[in-house]
Parts: C-alpha cells; sequence; structure tokens
C-alpha cells in the first residue's frame, strides 16, 4: 500500500504538485529501514518524521503521532484508522480480515484538518505559512450546505484538555435511547465506567463491539477483563468474528456520530496527538449506522457466563499496568 501511494505522490510531484508527507518514527520503526525519510525526499516529496526515535531511555518517545490526515487542494480531506500498511487494505492478513473505518470531507469542514497538520509539521519544519493561504475555498470557490454540521478535533498530551475522553463522556451522558460503540482497545478508568453503567441504568441500550482476533494479545486481556462487570449491568460487548476490529466509532441516538483515531484506551486519551470527526449530518450518520449494524452482523455476542473467564488474577494485575499499555 505505502509504494502505491508514494508512486501516486510521485506521479504528483512531477506534475508539479506541492506534497508534503509525514509519519511517526516510533511507529513505523519495526517496519521502515533508517533513514527512511531520505528516500521519500529523493522522490521530490517534502517529508518530516515526526518524533524521530532514538535507541535511548525518554518519556518522549511515550508520545506519538496517532493521527490519520491526509488534504487534497485544501477542499477534500480524509481521516480515520487507516495507516499505510498492506494490512489495513487485507493485502496481508496477520490478524484475519481487518476492518476499520475512514470518513471523506468536502469543504469547509476540511480546515481543521488541514489546520491540525500544518500546526504538528511547522513544529519540525518551520515555514512561516500563513495558514489564511490553505483555506478551502482557495481552490472551490463555493460549496453545497449540508443538512447539520461537521467538525474535525484534535487531541494533544500537551495541555490539560481531555478533548477525546470528553466528548465520548459527554455523548454517553447525553444519550437517551442508544450508544453504539467500536473501538479496538477498551481499557477505561472508573469515571467512564460509571458513565456507562448510568447510561444504561437509565434506559440507554449500549452495545460495544471489539476484535474478535487480537493484535495485541496482553491488551485484549485487559480489553476482556471489563466485560463481566458491564455486562452484568445490561451493557451488551461483542466480538468481530472475521478478525480484527481497528475501527473507532461512537453514535448516539442516531443523531450524532464521531470517526476517527480516538481509542477506549489511555494511550488515546491520554498521551497520543489524535484526531476525530463529529458529524449531525443525517445521511452520513445512515451510512455510519449501517456499517454499524453490517459489523454487528458478523460478531458473537458475549454472555455474562462466557465472560467469567475473562475475570482472573492475571488480569487484574495488567489492570494496575493499564495507563503503560
Amino acid at each position: 500500500m505505502l509504494d502505491t501511494i508514494l508512486d501516486l505522490l510521485k506521479q504528483k510531484v512531477d506534475e508539479g504538485v506541492k506534497v508534503r508527507f509525514m509519519y511517526d518514527d516510533v511507529g513505523s520503526v519495526s517496519y521502515l529501514p533508517f533513514n527512511y525519510d531520505r528516500k521519500i525526499k529523493e522522490l521530490g516529496i517534502d517529508c518530516v518524521v515526526f518524533n524521530p526515535f532514538k535507541p535511548v531511555l525518554s518519556l518522549a518517545m511515550n508520545n506519538r503521532d496517532h493521527k490519520k490526515i491526509c488534504v487534497i487542494d485544501s477542499y477534500i480531506g480524509y481521516s480515520g484508522g487507516f495507516n499505510l500498511a498492506d494490512e489495513y487494505i487485507n493485502a496481508k492478513q496477520r490478524f484475519g480480515h481487518w476492518k476499520d473505518t475512514g470518513i471523506r470531507l468536502e469543504g469547509e469542514g476540511v480546515w481543521n484538518l488541514t489546520t491540525m497538520f500544518l500546526t504538528t509539521w511547522n513544529a519540525y519544519k518551520y515555514e512561516n505559512l500563513n495558514y489564511e493561504d490553505f483555506k478551502p475555498t482557495k481552490y472551490h470557490p463555493c460549496f453545497d450546505k449540508q443538512e447539520g454540521f461537521v467538525v474535525a478535533y484534535g487531541d494533544s498530551p500537551l495541555d490539560e484538555e481531555r478533548t477525546g475522553e470528553n466528548i465520548y463522556a459527554n455523548m454517553i451522558n447525553q444519550a437517551k435511547e442508544e450508544i453504539l460503540i467500536m473501538t479496538p482497545y477498551f481499557i477505561i478508568d472508573d469515571t467512564m465506567k460509571k458513565d456507562l453503567i448510568l447510561a444504561r441504568r437509565k434506559g440507554v441500550t449500549i452495545k460495544i463491539i471489539t476484535p474478535g482476533i487480537p493484535d495485541k494479545k496482553t491488551v485484549y486481556r485487559v480489553t476482556r477483563s471489563y466485560y463481566y462487570s458491564l455486562i452484568k449491568e445490561g451493557i451488551e460487548f461483542y466480538e468481530y468474528q472475521p478478525g480484527f476490529l481497528h475501527a473507532k466509532m461512537v453514535i448516539c441516538d442516531k443523531r450524532i456520530a464521531t470517526v476517527g483515531t480516538i481509542n477506549f484506551d489511555y494511550r488515546s486519551f491520554y498521551l497520543h496527538f489524535e484526531c476525530n470527526v463529529m458529524l449531525t449530518q443525517p445521511d452520513t450518520i445512515k451510512d455510519i449506522l449501517d456499517d454499524f449494524d453490517e459489523t454487528l452482523s458478523l460478531s458473537k455476542k458475549i454472555s455474562q457466563d462466557y465472560s467469567r473467564r475473562f475475570r482472573g488474577f492475571f488480569e487484574a494485575v495488567l489492570r494496575l499496568f493499564a495507563p503503560l499499555l
């Protein structure tokens, strides 16, 4: 997948298009050769490496750029769970079928994706860019207005505002009928656990889909350790049977949804740079609901009796180290 994308980007460079490419070094360290950015620059592509890996003990290595952003001509934007790796398009199967979600934006909603990208870019390669030159209207003078709203939002470990966690919590607290969640990792604190339980006690239906085949076995055991106590409260857990579920989605009452990179775990909430897209557009929410229902049909519901086996001593110990997983 990466080779295909780079070939296309090289073609665009040859056509005179300015291309900026940025990747997280720690997240790619076991997949890409040393100084891979030099190869990218040789193609005529401007490249920045986020948090370059250094073989020394450093807490900075714990902060990853988990964002996935692609912006084209300022008015087309993509985000979601997809990385540039073969398993994401199922050209290579490591953990069964890989299920993910992404979203395409057009128009004014792309602006936040652009500024998130440029802010990180300028932290490493300051170019004194005028962000106004990257407004969506630069290459497309007008857009059709859609019913509802859409906003891309980011989260950062560099401030005290836990945007990703707070938005998930607000959606859970405000729900009146239904909360639908897809997440590859489910490692939550007591506050969010209480939010889910209280939502269920006031009559909200809660369905959570997690992977059937894990990519990280230790994290998977911690995820499953939450099943029993929440199923006991009436919260429904499902595991995606064909393979690994990497999608990150929350839908509240069929009226508001968020899709992006933020997992239900400590890393996404506290350590990583993240981005999601929140929307209230009815047509798109219907598509998201259809995708959820299709995924649910391929998933196995976890019974309370079955979930008892995930409550062992080892899982209890792992919970103590949950913030590090």
